[in-house]
Parts: structure tokens; sequence; C-alpha cells
């Protein structure tokens, strides 16, 4: 965040046309992303949760950032070009990590805190890396039958599509599946280019060896990293997903020949051409569809995802076809009662992992609701929504309109992985993960930008006081973020003393973490309970009382304000009533209201001291 806001200073600063991107769907899409980070700040004024608030702001400024940053300079063929490089190039080093630690775990071995079944690692969530490496497909492959894109690029493009799908298939995640092959079959039909064909052949049958190599290992499948015969098969897979590597580079070189032969004699399909022969298409597929009886089969696997909660399986390769919703319908049944609760406003950013605590069936922890869309209009009502559609819906238009020209293919490959990401996104937490989503802003915001020409007039020429007015303002935009992350640093230092039982040290961590953001409330948690330890126990109440006051929705906090006024040998009853009340599934607060259901404050006391902690 911090080094997005100084590159944007800079560029303010040395460019005589900060603004040459400036047009009216840049302005459009502008707009709608700093009115959510905006109206997300503003929630807190109804949520009462204003750290929850301002970290969902930090999170959507991130994100306006990069889309203003990429966009503000003005759109070239070149430039999206290289954005679709690096996204590709990113995209790639990733999985191929990600693939290592996988297949030849003695060369880089993880802890095993790290190592999970499922792959996941760098990104720590299997989903997250799945959507990764199907973006970088659809990059990748868009690129491999690009006649603008070098020999060279062509080759590299098609020689990454092994890695990644192989990376794909051994996150064992379903939704980056599904969504990737839209966005596949999307990004192919926009390409409308003479190397289609070639990248076909390069790519397909490389990916379909490396694939069936990796789903044939069933040890490799099921992440037994450390056993003998697990790293014999991970080496044999290595083995094959390199041959498919070179092959695909091989095939896609034999390749260039068909691209230049086919020059000339095939004539791209116009954008009508291509419409028609889709549509028809279409319906003779969904007419041999409803010939093989596919409604009644949709509706059986309909029904097992609405009756199914948990994938129930021991072999994470079954996962693939197992139409289990995993409980994903509890997480947006909780989402949609939190719209009944506040329909135009919502219940207040970040608050979703509130609604869950009250409303939840299941034992587990869920912090968000799995669904970019249902979130939002949890969280922040239908204005929210609103907005999100528009940001989101005009990028993928942006993206679209691009698909012409010189740039069509690359543009035809960045609005294949956009599309990808905004189905996922609405069945998984991929807006919390800037990993994955802060390229699909960039790329709007390029793909929105005004068309930057060599000799146009300098209109949007600017004053250097008016550039560094600009500068200076975003510069304050800096302010926010960077107090967060002090204020971060300082609380995971107080959290670490807390666990290690040094309350001197957790005090002055959550001392300082409240100085640098004294709206949050965790730190006066710490606080509360590092005064019981310390024999203060009416210094701890007022500490609790601070953490009320700063997330009053919060379970936890109301918790520990019955330990510390038990502590004190004050009644504790209300304020555990009133835990378990926000969370009816917690043990601990279920355990606080009957072991304080007495009148007795040496019982209160004794209790209090005995009882567990939600920090520890």
């Amino acid at each position: 965040m911090i080094a997005l806001i100084v590159g944007f200073v800079l560029y303010l600063t040395l460019s005589d046309r900060p603004v040459a991107g400036l047009g009216p769907l840049f302005v459009v899409g502008t707009a709608a992303l700093a009115l959510l980070a905006l109206w997300s700040l503003v929630s807190s004024a109804w949520s009462g949760s204003p750290a929850r608030a301002l970290l969902e702001y930090d999170r959507a400024l991130l994100y306006l950032l990069a889309f203003v940053l990429l966009g503000s300079a003005g759109r070239t063929d070149g430039r999206l070009r290289l954005a679709a490089r690096g996204l590709a190039i990113a995209a790639f080093a990733l999985c191929a990590c990600a693939l290592i630690t996988r297949l030849l775990p003695e060369v880089w071995s993880l802890p095993p805190e790290l190592a999970e079944e499922r792959l996941s690692f760098p990104l720590t969530y299997w989903n997250a890396l799945g959507l990764l490496a199907a973006i970088g497909m659809v990059i990748c492959f868009s690129l491999s039958a690009d006649t603008h894109e070098s020999s060279i690029g062509r080759m590299l493009a098609a020689a990454a599509l092994p890695v990644m799908a192989t990376t794909l298939l051994l996150t064992f995640a379903r939704g980056p599946l599904a969504a990737g092959a839209v966005g596949l079959v999307v990004a192919a039909l926009a390409v409308r280019s003479r190397a289609l064909l070639a990248a076909l052949l390069a790519g397909v049958p490389a990916v379909a060896i490396s694939v069936r190599a990796a789903y044939g290992a069933d040890l490799v499948a099921a992440g037994a990293l450390r056993e003998a015969a697990a790293i014999a098969q991970g080496r044999e897979v290595a083995l094959v997903v390199l041959a498919c590597t070179l092959g695909a580079l091989a095939l896609r070189a034999l390749g260039l020949m068909l691209d230049r032969r086919l020059t000339g004699v095939v004539r791209v399909p116009s954008r009508r051409v291509l419409v028609a022969g889709s549509t028809v298409a279409v319906l003779a597929l969904a007419a041999g569809a409803l010939a093989l009886g596919a409604p009644q089969m949709i509706e059986r696997q309909f029904e097992r995802f609405a009756t199914q909660d948990q994938v129930e399986t021991t072999d994470l390769r079954e996962r693939l076809t197992t139409p289990a919703n995993n409980g994903r319908l509890e997480h947006w049944r909780t989402a949609l009662a939190g719209f009944d609760r506040a329909p135009v406003r919502g219940t207040g950013a970040g608050t979703y992992a509130l609604l869950w605590d009250q409303e939840r069936q299941s034992e587990f922890q869920v912090e968000d609701a799995h669904s970019l869309y249902l979130e939002m209009l949890a969280e922040l009502g239908v204005i929210g929504l609103m907005l999100v559609v528009v940001v989101v819906g005009i990028v993928l238009v942006g993206l679209l309109l691009r698909a012409r020209g010189p740039s069509r293919a690359v543009a035809a490959g960045l609005l294949g992985a956009a599309l990808t990401w905004a189905l996922h996104a609405g069945i998984d937490w991929d807006w919390e993960m800037p990993a994955v989503t802060a390229w699909f802003f960039g790329a709007g915001g390029l793909a929105l930008a005004s068309g930057s020409r060599p000799g146009a007039p300098d209109g949007r020429r600017l004053p250097k006081l008016q550039r560094v007015g600009l500068a200076l303002g975003c510069l304050l935009l800096a302010v926010v973020p960077a107090r967060i992350a002090f204020s971060e640093a300082r609380l995971d230092d107080g959290r670490q003393a807390f666990a290690r039982g040094d309350c001197a040290g957790a005090v002055d961590s959550a001392l300082g973490s409240i100085d640098a953001l004294a709206v949050r409330a965790d730190s006066y948690v710490i606080l509360g309970y590092c005064d019981v330890r310390l024999g203060l126990p009416d210094l701890a109440v007022r500490a609790m009382d601070g953490a009320v006051a700063r997330d009053p929705g919060n379970w936890e906090t109301h918790y520990g304000r019955a330990l510390v006024l038990g502590a004190a040998g004050r009644d504790p009853r209300p304020a555990a009533r009133r835990a378990l009340a926000l969370n009816p599934l917690a043990p601990l607060a279920r355990e606080a209201v009957d072991g304080f259901a007495t009148d007795d404050p040496q019982t209160w006391r004794r209790r209090a001291l005995e009882a567990r902690l939600p920090v520890e």
C-alpha cells in the first residue's frame, strides 16, 4: 500500500501529464471504487466497530490505488501487453514454487505448519493458489495464440501451461477449476487469431499428459511428502511435467510455421460471425444435452449440492467430482440474514464475522461470507452491492471493448482472466486476498483509461503547482494505512508476548498499538487480561470497557469483560449473558454463564481466574 502511494506521488511530480488516461469510463470506475472505500469507512457510524471499517477501507483504498496508478498514464497496446506478461510471469513463478514444494520436497521442504494436504503454499490458501493458476493459464493461452506476440513469447507462454495446470489440479479446488474453464472458453472465442490452432495443438496435449500423471500419483495427491514412496512418485511426476513443458515449447516452436502459413490463407472471423457461430454452437450443445438427459442429471447434482454440506471423502481427488456445497450455503444464508437486518446500508463493513457468530448453526469459525457480492450485501447493503457491481462490471466492459485491433488477443486473455476472477469472487473470499485481486483493478484501470497516442494534443498537461498539490493530497492518503500497519505490527507483538506469559511486554506493545490506532478493541483486550494477571482488576475493567465500546458486537469483548468483572469481585453475569447472546454456540460463553450463576463474589473471582481465554 505505502509503496503504491509513494510510486504514485513520484509519478505525479515527475510527469507533466499525470492524468492522460482520464476519460469517461475511467472516471466512473474511479468514482465507484472511491465511493465504496468511503462507504466502508462511514459504515462505522452505525456498526459501532470503527477498526473493522478502517481495515475494509484500507483494502478498498489499495484496489483504488492500483486502478488509478495503472490507468492514469493512459492506455497503449504496449502497456496492456506488458500488464498481461507481468501477470503471466508472476502466476507462473508462484505456481512453479508451489509445485516444487510438492513434487520435489527434498529440494524445497516446507515446515509442517505450511505443508497442507492440498497445495496452498505460498499463498497459504489452496483456493487462492488454484485461482491464480487458472488466471495464469488463461493469460498464457491467449499470449500463445497471439500473432502480435513475439515468437519466443508464444513459445514460453505455451511452455508455462503444464506447470500451472498441474498446480491447479493439486489444489483440488473445484471453484477455480470451473471458473477457469469459463475464462478459457471466453478467451478462446475472443482471441480471433490465426495462431489459435497452433496454441491448442501445443497446449492441450501437454496439459492433459501432465495433469493425468499428477492425478494418478496417489501419494503426491495425498500430500504424503516425507514418505519415500511419495518422494519417488513426486520425482516421476516432476519429470513428466518437465517433459510436457519442453514438449509444449517444441510444439509451439513448430507451430510458428503454421502461424505463418495461415497468414493470408485463413481469414480471422469478424465479431458478428463469431457471435453467430457461438450461438449456433451453444444451441447445438443445448440440444445434445437435452437428448442425453442433462437436465435430470443437473437436477440430481443440484439436489446433492443443496443437501450435502461437507465433502466426505478420504481421497482428495474425489473432491473434483463431488457436488457438496462445503458449507457455502450456510455462509450465504448468514449474509442474507444480515441483509434482512439493514437492507439499504448493511450491518457495517467488516461485521460479517459477528453475523456468523450470531446466526451460525455449525461449530467452525468463519470470517467471511465466501461471496464478495453477498458479503457486500450484508455489510454495506444495496448501496455497497451496487458499487461493487458497477466496478466489476465496468472493468469487464472495458476489457471487452479492448478486444479488437492489434491487442485483441491480449485483451481477450485479460477479459477471460477477469471473468474467471469475477465468477470465483462470488463463491469465495478473493476480495480479502490482494495477491489474487489487486491485478484485476490494475488491469481494469488500464483498460478503461483513455488511449495515449503519440503527437496527441497536451490538453491534460498540468502545471507543476497542481501536480505538487495532487502529490501532497496523495501523501495524506498514506497516513491511515501507515497507522494501521504500525498498529497491526505492535498488536502482533503484544499477542506473542501475552502467549509467552510476558505481560510487561504485552502491555507495552498493546499501548503502542493504541497510540497508533486507538479504535482497535484487541489492544484493550490484551491490556485487560494482563491487568488481571498483574493484580489490577479495577484497571482491567476499565480496559475491557474500552474494548466493548470499540467493538460492541463482538462476543469476545463481552466475555473478557465478564472475566475481569468477576476477578474484581463485581457481578459478571450480565456481561456473560451478553457474550452468549452474541455467540450462542461458543463453549467459553456457555461456561461463563454457567460458572458465574451464583451470588458469591469469591466464587466469581475464583472462576474468573480459572476460565479459559479466547486469546491464548
